[in-house]
């Protein structure tokens, strides 16, 4: 678990899941369209990782700024200035957030600073071929857990046996390995409160319905 500078850093390289047409262009469609959805991607991706990287993160010295030390970790999150983007792509794979503070992906991103982690900038390496800077950020050097694999491989047979069965716990699950996806990236818990009973709890939340943080 992280927090404090730390974890308020990471969590600017977090971009989560987009919604944009070809181009990010409004069409005007007068024929039907297929609207294409795979099965349980949260779980797919979980099962398809290395693991949650282990240990504490390690801030990068100025003799490391430099993508060869990168490539040798186990997973970094850092900032970079954008020098060139080699390729351009419909479906852009670089972002920024405009003065609204509206998140636009697109291929204009040169002399931009943008907070990515090793994934995205892999990605962005090999389908936009930029080249970049690195400015700062943080490091893991010891490994994966990779328990998370079996996990969801087991929750996810156990979804299908239920389904198979029309059982309706297997909402519960599907809930469960959702949640387990979305654990990662939760923004920092400032407030704690405890009771001592199920009564006790009711009475709080009877008195206090109006002001309890979702």
């Amino acid at each position: 678990m992280l927090s404090c500078i730390v974890q308020h850093y990471i969590s600017r390289c977090v971009v989560v899941g987009r919604c944009m047409t070809n181009q990010n262009k409004i069409y005007q469609v007068n024929r039907k369209l297929a609207d294409v959805d795979a099965c349980s991607l949260y779980p797919s991706a979980m099962f398809r990782m290395l693991g949650y990287l282990k240990g504490a993160p390690k801030v990068l010295n100025n003799n490391e700024l430099n993508y060869n030390f990168l490539n040798n970790q186990s997973g970094y999150f850092i900032q970079i200035q954008i020098k060139k983007v080699g390729k351009h792509r419909q479906f852009p794979l670089l972002s920024k957030h405009d003065e609204k503070s509206v998140r636009v992906f697109n291929n204009n991103m040169v002399n931009e600073y943008v907070y990515i982690d090793k994934t995205a900038l892999e990605d962005s390496i090999k389908f936009q071929e930029i080249e970049f800077g690195i400015i700062d950020g943080y490091y893991f050097n010891e490994g994966h857990n990779n328990n998370i694999n079996n996990v969801i491989q087991y929750l996810y047979d156990k979804l299908l046996e239920l389904k198979k069965n029309k059982n309706p716990t297997q909402i519960v699950i599907k809930e469960l390995m959702n949640s387990m996806y979305g654990t990662t990236i939760l923004k920092p818990i400032q407030t704690e409160t405890r009771v001592k009973s199920i009564d006790e709890c009711e009475k709080y939340r009877s008195y206090n319905y109006n002001c309890i943080p979702s």
